[in-house]
């Protein structure tokens, strides 16, 4: 038998004391025998230290990592770099784990020789709203094992696929291998390496089976109207975002061929970014993150992406709003 744990979370505190407690409850009670917990507390000011610190004896695989705020990307990297378990996953405090995810996971990761097993979860609004799930039964149902090209393909074609790290396990080894390791610094970091990750992993499963609660704060930071300041940083992630799509697609031309989705995607996350850069007030502002998305190449990168008439109309009505700025 294998020394190594079965598993290894991963996971990233900043300033996490109002929700530590509950998650670090919500593991115990997925009642895993072989388990490794690691808590990389990532500069936080408030009372996180302690309550790890708490819980570290709960657990007989428990390492925390102290280190100054570098964001969450560092903080996955910090901690996968020492991790060992067989697999490994990367959840968010502030979410909700219901009991059996990590089993039911393992179990078909086990049996079918996986390199990313993954469930169904919920988006639950704090401010009132109806639940609802993040993949819609109608539109993703439970799989058998695919390759990860063709579960992409799939998922990017529902239109309600979301990129994310948390609904998943990973076969260690196939992380290490491929040599995968998040973006520092940079907001939605998901998108990227989730798509690289399915673009090179070899046997997929889903299953539509609800597990977890994401909960989305209504005074976060992404879900309240921003300033022209915080317009242009997102404009900038999602430019990087877009460079590093098209890395990938060209990193991986013969998966991509099997995923003409991956196309679609880079014009769909342009359109973010074209929203953001539409909605910001200051004129010189504005000028200036257009030129920058054109200098950049980025707005090329978008049109040559381009899926479909209705994607292609869309854009050009966008083209001719944003030459105006520059006239």
């Amino acid at each position: 038998m294998s020394d190594k744990p079965l598993l290894s979370l991963v996971i990233a505190v900043y300033n996490g004391e109002q929700f530590l407690t509950t998650f670090f409850d919500s593991i115990k009670a997925q009642h895993l025998d072989s388990l490794e917990l690691i808590v990389v507390n990532d500069g936080s000011r408030d009372n996180s230290s302690d309550i790890i610190q708490q819980y570290a004896s709960e657990f007989p695989l428990f390492h925390v990592i102290n280190q100054e705020n570098q964001g969450v990307s560092a903080a996955r990297n910090t901690g996968l770099a020492v991790a060992t378990g067989e697999y490994i996953a990367f959840p968010d405090i502030d979410d909700v784990i219901y009991p059996g995810m990590y089993p039911r996971l393992l179990e078909m990761a086990t049996q079918n020789r996986l390199d990313v097993a993954t469930c169904n979860g919920t988006y639950v609004y704090d401010d009132g709203r109806p639940s609802k799930k993040i993949f819609p039964s109608d539109k993703l149902r439970s799989t058998e094992v695919l390759d990860g090209p063709t579960w992409l393909q799939r998922a990017l074609a529902s239109r309600k696929f979301l990129h994310v790290t948390w609904l998943n396990i990973y076969r260690h080894a196939f992380i290490k291998e491929q040599d995968f390791t998040f973006e520092h610094g940079l907001r939605h970091q998901d998108i990227p390496w989730t798509t690289e990750v399915l673009l090179t992993a070899q046997r997929v499963q889903y299953v539509d089976e609800t597990f977890y609660d994401y909960l989305i704060h209504s005074a976060s930071v992404s879900h309240t109207p921003g300033t022209d300041d915080t317009r242009m940083r997102n404009a900038r992630h999602y430019m990087k975002i877009l460079e590093m799509l098209d890395a990938i697609n060209q990193r991986y031309p013969e998966q991509v061929r099997k995923v003409p989705a991956c196309q679609w995607q880079i014009a769909k996350e342009g359109l973010g970014i074209l929203h953001a850069i539409n909605n910001i007030t200051d004129l010189t502002k504005k000028r200036e993150i257009i030129r920058e998305l054109f200098e950049r190449g980025v707005w090329s990168l978008i049109w040559k992406n381009a899926r479909g008439l209705r994607q292609r109309w869309r854009l050009g009505r966008r083209y001719f709003r944003l030459k105006r700025y520059l006239a």
